[in-house]
């Protein structure tokens, strides 16, 4: 069954990617932009194709974590496809920047589809208790720590006030310019054999984030029965949890590229399947398609990052383009540079999943 839930992890990439892929792809059919070549996977070739009528080329490769849609001219830093009338650089911008934003389009198109497929098969939740607050991480060398606060404490009160959702303002109403420590209680052990600990921390304030914190990553969540909802609710739904988790990996990348937060956290490809195998086999059909919603809008906002090698880079460079009304020459070499930095942290990432693993 191991060997089932790691296929599975293995078509969602494949799915994700396609689909992101297939973006790129369909836009520069329909602006008439022509495409070199298309592939689906990376690695050995299984299948390849070719298309007469718009002389592209296709490939499926032995390994489908991964895909791109290459045009003709893409990256030229030599000036050869100058004269090549089926070059990338040949065709407007605004048709150029359309194209690349397809992409990350989709897979957010792909995240709402599949959360649509949640609801409707798991029905619409009831909240049947109140929110309790756990902490999943406590960072290093912060006041958390300090007070000897631990991942899986459920916050219930700051200075005797309740915690439900509300952590951040708490903490920042009941901190004070004196430096004051505050009462955190937590219960703490398994369900049914928990008990309650007073923790003293001292919140430190973050000139940054303009507030008090105390370093720790807490997940917020309420008890909820799931019953049968309307087209209308599934819908609503959906476009809550697109928005909720979005919201969510863009603090977190915040927080990561500003003060480092999280870093320690960061998962691969690895560390990625290993969790959709877990969750996979606890909620089968269920947590897969929560998970490939949620993991789908990621690599959309992760796409669109400023960040040399990404589709977010590129449409920099353009919109640099169509101030200057002519383009970079030397974009290839920065994309080129990029994606050799992106593949060392891949590797790097990945061989600290495969160490935590064993």
């Amino acid at each position: 069954m191991t060997a089932f839930y790691i296929l599975a992890a293995v078509l969602m990439f494949g799915i994700m990617i396609t689909v992101h892929e297939a973006g790129h792809f369909f836009a520069a059919r329909l602006f008439k932009i022509p495409v070199r070549e298309f592939s689906i996977g990376f690695g050995p070739q299984l299948l390849k194709w070719k298309r007469k009528k718009y002389d592209t080329l296709f490939f499926l490769r032995a390994i489908p974590l991964g895909g791109y849609c290459a045009f003709y001219g893409e990256d030229d830093v030599t000036g050869e496809s100058k004269s090549d009338p089926r070059a990338f650089g040949k065709h407007s911008v605004i048709k150029r920047l359309l194209t690349i934003l397809m992409g990350p389009v989709m897979n957010f198109l792909l995240a709402f589809l599949v959360a649509v497929m949640f609801y409707a098969i798991s029905g619409i939740p009831t909240p049947t208790g109140p929110t309790v607050t756990i902490v999943q991480s406590v960072n290093q060398d912060s006041p958390a720590e300090a007070a000897g606060m631990l991942p899986g404490d459920q916050l219930i009160a700051v200075n005797g006030h309740a915690v439900t959702d509300n952590l951040i303002p708490l903490i920042a109403q009941e901190s004070g310019p004196d430096d004051e420590t505050l009462d955190f209680s937590v219960l703490r052990g398994e369900e049914g054999a928990q008990e309650e600990v007073i923790l003293q921390v001292k919140p430190l304030y973050d000139s940054a984030e303009k507030r008090y914190m105390i370093g720790v990553n807490a997940l917020s969540s309420t008890p909820a029965a799931w019953a049968p909802g309307s087209v209308v609710d599934v819908i609503k739904s959906s476009a809550v949890l697109c928005y909720s988790a979005g919201a969510s990996i863009i603090t977190a990348l915040k927080n990561l590229v500003t003060r480092g937060q999280g870093i320690n956290e960061l998962s691969g490809i690895v560390g990625i399947t290993q969790l959709i195998v877990e969750e996979t086999r606890q909620s089968q059909l269920q947590g897969y398609l929560y998970l490939m919603a949620v993991i789908s809008i990621n690599l959309g906002l992760i796409n669109l990052l400023i960040f040399p090698g990404l589709d977010g880079s590129r449409m920099l460079f353009l919109a640099v383009e169509a101030i200057r009304g002519k383009p970079i020459e030397k974009e290839g070499y920065v994309h080129a540079i990029g994606m050799i930095l992106l593949f060392g942290l891949m590797i790097w990432i990945t061989f600290r999943d495969i160490v935590r693993l064993f």
